[in-house]
C-alpha cells in the first residue's frame, strides 16, 4: 500500500488540535495529493442595455477554507484505526470537553474549533470545521468488522474574529515584501546565470 507519508524524517508530523476538546490530533500520514486553499473575491457584473461592458461592483470577499482527505490506516490489533476515528468524529459533533466533562451541555453548545496551519503557509489560525466526512475502505475491515482503512475528508472555515487573525495579517504583509525582494533576486540570479530556484 502506498501511502503519503513525510518527505523528511525529521518534519513536524501532520496534526490540528481541537480547542474544545482539548486533543491533539495527529497522524503518521499526511493529507492526499493536495491540500485546498481558497477565498472568493465577489464582484457583480451589473447589465446596463447598450453598453458594450458590465460595470464591476466589488461586494467583498468571501470565507478563507481549507480543504483536504487524510487516509487513516493502522492495521495492528483488534481496534483497527477506531481510535483516530473518533478524534475525527468529535470534530462533527457539539463539544463535549475534555473526557466529556464540559460544562457546556445542550441545545445550543457549539461545535468544536481547531487551531490548524500545517501545509497552507500561516501562523496558526483558529477553524471553523465544516465537513467531516469519512468513507471506509471495504476490502479492509478486520476480522470483527472494524475498518483498518479510512479516509477523512475535512473543510475548515477561518475564524477571522479570532485574535490570532491579526497576527496573520502582520505576518502576510512582512511576507508579501521579503517575497518581492526574494523573486527579485531570484530573477537576477538566473539572468546571469548562476543558479536557480528550482
Amino acid at each position: 500500500m502506498d501511502m503519503a507519508r513525510l518527505k523528511f524524517p525529521s518534519s513536524l508530523p501532520w496534526f490540528m488540535f481541537d480547542l474544545y476538546n482539548l486533543q491533539l490530533i495527529t497522524s503518521a500520514t499526511i493529507p492526499e495529493g493536495e491540500i485546498k486553499d481558497s477565498k472568493s473575491v465577489i464582484v457583480t457584473e451589473t447589465p446596463i442595455p447598450g453598453r458594450n461592458f458590465q460595470p464591476i461592483s466589488v461586494g467583498g470577499n468571501g470565507n478563507r477554507k481549507i480543504s483536504f482527505t487524510l487516509p487513516l490506516v493502522n492495521r495492528n490489533g483488534a481496534y483497527g484505526n477506531i481510535l483516530l476515528v473518533k478524534q475525527f468524529e468529535l470534530l462533527r459533533n457539539q463539544a463535549a470537553g475534555f473526557l466529556g466533562l464540559s460544562k457546556m451541555r445542550g441545545q445550543f453548545t457549539p461545535n468544536p474549533r481547531v487551531l490548524y496551519y500545517w501545509g497552507v503557509g500561516s501562523v496558526p489560525l483558529v477553524f471553523y470545521v465544516s465537513k467531516c466526512d469519512f468513507r471506509h475502505t471495504a476490502n479492509m475491515v478486520n476480522a470483527i468488522g472494524v475498518p483498518q482503512h479510512s479516509y477523512v475528508e475535512i473543510e475548515l472555515v477561518l475564524d477571522e474574529t479570532d485574535p490570532l487573525y491579526k497576527a496573520e495579517e502582520t505576518f502576510r504583509n512582512v511576507a508579501a515584501v521579503l517575497g518581492e525582494t526574494l523573486g527579485l533576486l531570484d530573477v537576477g540570479a538566473q539572468q546571469v546565470g548562476i543558479g536557480s530556484p528550482f
